[in-house]
């Protein structure tokens, strides 16, 4: 296992971060639906429903296909923040996540972004 996997790997974040790009890169939507109505904390939800999420996501996709973590720039227990680079055009993408302290460590904040 790379030294990144294990930073990511290690917090309550990286595991969701893992899980969800995870099936984004194996393009499967479907499940990525269902995580997102499972992992998300309603209140995200309200603000951008999955459906949106998945539209960007999938729009993501087909910009610039699958990701990579190239860098991480913080890994704690509940906050993680990447650099990822993408599979079509090495554009570099920046990712924040969020999850709660209390179990089930739903997803409070995400954000990806591109690097200009």
């Amino acid at each position: 296992m790379s030294e990144l996997a294990k930073q990511i790997g290690q917090s309550k974040a990286g595991r969701r971060f893992i899980a969800q790009t995870t099936l984004y890169n194996a393009k499967d939507f479907k499940r990525l639906d269902l995580f997102m109505r499972d992992s998300y904390f309603d209140l995200i939800l309200m603000q951008s429903p999955v459906e949106r999420r998945i539209f960007d996501l999938k729009t993501t996709y087909k910009l610039h296909g699958r990701l990579k973590v190239a860098e991480v720039e913080v890994a704690e227990e509940y906050r993680i923040a990447v650099i990822l680079t993408t599979e079509k055009n090495d554009k570099r993408l920046r990712l924040e996540m969020v999850v709660q302290e209390d179990y089930p460590h739903q997803v409070t904040h995400y954000l990806l972004v591109p690097i200009e």
